[in-house]
Order: C-alpha cells, then sequence, then structure tokens
C-alpha cells in the first residue's frame, strides 16, 4: 500500500505543479500583450511629440519673424492681441509635449 500511496502523492504533486505551469504561462500572456499595448502607445505618443515639436518650431519661427518686422519696420508691427496669441499657442504646445512626456 506504501507504493500506491507514493504513487498517489507524485501524482497530485505532478497535477499541481501542471496548474502552476498554466498559471505562470497565462500570466506571461497577459503581461506580453501588456507590453506590445505599451510599445505600440509610447510610438504612438512619440510621434505625436515630433509633430507637436515641429508646430512649436514653426510658431517660433513665426514668433521670430514677427518679432524681426516689428524691430525693422514701425508700420508693420504686430499688435498686442496677436503677439499673446501666438505666446498662448506655444505655451499649449509646450504643454501638451509636457503630458506626452510625463505620460
Amino acid at each position: 500500500m506504501s507504493d500506491t500511496s507514493k504513487y498517489d502523492f507524485f501524482m497530485d504533486e505532478i497535477v499541481s505543479l501542471e496548474k502552476m505551469i498554466q498559471n505562470f504561462v497565462a500570466e506571461n500572456q497577459e503581461i506580453e500583450f501588456e507590453k506590445i499595448a505599451l510599445a505600440e502607445k509610447a510610438k504612438t505618443l512619440e510621434k505625436e511629440n515630433e509633430i507637436l515639436i515641429l508646430k512649436i518650431k514653426e510658431l517660433e519661427k513665426k514668433l521670430n519673424k514677427a518679432e524681426e518686422v516689428s524691430t525693422s519696420s514701425a508700420k508693420t508691427q504686430l499688435n498686442f492681441s496677436e503677439r499673446e496669441n501666438l505666446k498662448d499657442q506655444i505655451d499649449d504646445l509646450i504643454a501638451r509635449i509636457d503630458y506626452h512626456i510625463r505620460s
């Protein structure tokens, strides 16, 4: 009888190990899917970040041109509201970039 009880004990242990391995594999697959999803999200955010950086550079160029024009010619100065509008747009884009970098 001790042989059958040892056999039963080992079979129970094997079944328990199989369940543990199945759980481990399932958890590993879930983590892999999450990893893939996060990598895709990171790529998307990097692309969006590049677009926002380009927009900021474009707005800075416009602002620099406006400042150059305003210093070179008193007649073609940007009025205060246009200058504030450009500053607000740049601040908004910087805030978006900061948000995406911190995400």
